[in-house]
């Protein structure tokens, strides 16, 4: 068995003051391998870390009471809570300079950082049972949240201005979190983990980044968005590929559904009051426009920078409308050779499908012992004590820039993006086939998300049953190949109560008794192609319409990924906290 590092015996921190140390090159003070639950079952994936800029503690762990940084003190300074979640899979926390980590920004701006494991889909006990299906990878992060407040005495920090951070399933989770707080629905699921009843779970803020969320609606919202783009590329997803007649069909059935699914939000406008709908036709309305007024915006902030070299980049405007430059990408799937084909391999942070076993054999759930690679959580965990870690650093390569004046252009003042289609067809190719979350052949981290530790893969969306209950005529044999599958979900209550419990919309502007964090930063690569940008889309006009302070964006031409301009996180905490 692993040997795996904890640096605490009890569920007291007052007892790990003589194993606080200090780094150098980060000029702070780490507990690390801490374990936040004495119900562990699997201890690797539940551990976290902290670290504590210098002047809030001494040497013993204690607590500087007369040190500031950044116009904080060891009593106000805000706690920055990163989850390190990607595609719902275990993931460990990290370490300073390892990787996915991102604590020097929040450092260097005196802020105390935490960095929490947590479980997943493809968990397993020391007995090899599943232990990981969907909402335990957020049980545990609440759970880590009240181990923290039970030590807070022992801490230097604000456990009072706690902000989520999170990206991808971690930004999922970060939401979660933020909206959730502590609510009674989540209250049997923390106490079998071992969570601290009298503590709580609710958190300040929450920086959301690419967040992966309304699944059962995601499949719908991905067809509605690359419905002019019939090819996918090769992704962690699956193999490239092109839509068959029937794939083509299902496309268009579940676009009109997300239309519909849409249109029934009733989501307003935050200026105008509007109400936002989407046309029949998918390409217009005020919802549409809205969109497409935040991807413009988007590219008017880019290109605005850009002209007043703001950025790294040192091209024109006019150089990149024209793709007179260069610049660096990583090496996509398939080698150089493919250097045209739009990739986000080495940027996704949640495979559809791990490496490991082949396809079929994963869904049946047939995982005999020692047929199955490494998780994504096992490649990027912290080795033993003396073992150096393999970098994962991918390989890069320049490549020339796109020709952008056909679909975009530029007035000096503001950016003009011709139509969603074009901007798909043009610049962000489709990355997953149809279906892409609850995929036709039950095999997709979702699929995997909510299967439970009897049968490991399910399907989990109701549209999709009904999109090919609509098309049986059309295609029998089809029909035949998924519809009863598929339809199996509708009369799952079990599985109804999970994916409530894992959808954050459920508990924004409804009568969900929770205490929900008050302020809310999304920001969102404009060429994430991993879900439909109209999902965080709706993310922000939900929290806006219950009166939450939400700053939303879109970033442009970052994939899926911590989308961010430097420094601007912790310029919005400053403002939120000071």
């Amino acid at each position: 068995m692993e040997q795996v590092n904890v640096i605490n015996r009890t569920m007291e921190l007052s007892e790990c003051a003589s194993e606080w140390f200090f780094d150098e090159k980060y000029r702070c003070w780490c507990l690390e391998d801490v374990l936040y639950t004495e119900k562990a079952t699997t201890p690797k994936f539940q551990r976290l870390s902290i670290f504590v800029p210098e002047p809030y503690m001494t040497k013993g762990g204690e607590i500087n009471q007369q040190g500031t940084m950044n116009g904080y003190s060891a009593e106000t300074v805000p706690v920055i809570f990163e989850n390190n979640s990607a595609g719902y899979m275990q993931m460990p926390h990290v370490w300073l300079e390892g990787p996915r980590c991102y604590a020097q920004q929040y450092l260097e701006r005196g802020f105390v950082y935490v960095s929490c494991g947590n479980r997943g889909r493809e968990t397993r006990d020391a007995d090899g049972r599943l232990c990981g299906k969907a909402p335990v990878n957020l049980v545990d992060l609440k759970t880590a949240i009240r181990f923290l407040r039970h030590n807070r005495a022992v801490l230097p920090g604000n456990f009072d201005r706690m902000i989520s951070v999170g990206w991808s399933a971690g930004g999922a989770m970060s939401t979660l979190l933020a909206v959730t707080g502590n609510s009674a629905d989540y209250l049997p699921l923390l106490e079998a983990n071992g969570a601290f009843p009298d503590e709580r779970d609710d958190v300040f803020a929450a920086q959301i980044y690419c967040p992966i969320i309304d699944l059962e609606h995601a499949d719908s919202a991905y067809e509605w968005m690359f419905a002019a783009d019939h090819e996918n590329e090769d992704s962690p997803a699956g193999p490239s590929g092109v839509m068959t007649p029937f794939q083509e069909a299902l496309s268009a059935a579940l676009q009109k559904r997300y239309i519909s699914y849409f249109n029934d939000l009733k989501l307003v406008d935050p200026q105008t009051k509007e109400v936002l709908f989407v046309g029949t036709d998918g390409r217009s309305g005020s919802g549409y426009d809205y969109l497409m007024r935040r991807l413009e915006d988007s590219a008017t902030d880019y290109l605005r920078r850009l002209q007043s070299g703001m950025l790294d980049e040192k091209y024109s405007p006019a150089e990149y409308l024209a793709g007179e430059y260069e610049y660096q990408k990583e090496v996509p799937m398939g080698g150089p050779e493919k250097k045209d084909v739009a990739d986000l391999l080495r940027g996704h942070a949640g495979p559809g499908v791990m490496p490991g076993k082949a396809e079929g054999d994963r869904a049946q759930g047939n995982t005999e012992a020692g047929q199955e690679k490494p998780s994504l959580g096992d490649l990027v965990s912290r080795p033993p004590k003396g073992v150096p870690f393999k970098g994962m650093k991918p390989p890069m390569m320049t490549v020339k820039g796109s020709e952008k004046s056909a679909w975009l252009s530029w007035d000096g003042e503001r950016a003009h993006i011709r139509g969603l289609d074009t901007y798909v067809l043009q610049h962000r190719r489709r990355m997953k086939p149809c279906t892409s979350f609850d995929t036709l052949g039950m095999d997709s981290g979702e699929n995997e998300v909510f299967g439970t530790n009897e049968q490991p893969f399910m399907h989990f969306n109701k549209e999709i049953s009904e999109a090919v209950l609509e098309l049986k005529d059309q295609f029998p044999e089809e029909f035949e190949r998924y519809y009863a599958s598929f339809a199996q979900v509708k009369d799952d209550a079990e599985l109804k109560e999970r994916i409530a419990l894992l959808n954050p919309l459920n508990y924004i502007g409804t009568e969900k008794k929770t205490d929900a964090a008050e302020h809310y930063r999304i920001r969102v690569g404009a060429c994430d192609a991993d879900t439909s940008l109209s999902v965080s889309m709706t993310l922000a006009l939900k929290l806006a319409q219950a009166g939450k302070d939400t700053d939303y964006a879109l970033v442009w031409d970052k994939p899926h990924c911590e989308a961010d301009y430097p420094g601007e996180v912790c310029d919005w905490i400053d403002r939120i906290c000071k």
